[in-house]
């Protein structure tokens, strides 16, 4: 598929890129361009307990972390 960047240098195309998606762009050494979307992380806001701030009420697991990060890593 031949993709054509307009004048300010946008690509469009709905079969590849969904509306609102951020990727990572990388040049590689042969010259090609190879994209990534990334994942969007969820924010969490924190709430108000006895007058200090805490985190979400999610309880969060060892493992479940771990598992999250190695994810992650081996993704890219």
């Amino acid at each position: 598929m031949k993709l054509t960047a307009d004048s300010q240098g946008r690509l469009g195309n709905l079969e590849l890129f969904r509306p609102q998606a951020d990727f990572e762009a990388t040049r590689q050494a042969d010259g090609s361009i190879q994209l990534v979307e990334l994942t969007r992380v969820p924010v969490v806001k924190p709430r108000r307990v006895d007058g200090r701030l805490r985190g979400a009420e999610v309880t969060l697991g060892r493992q479940t972390v771990a598992a999250a990060v190695r994810a992650e890593r081996d993704a890219r």
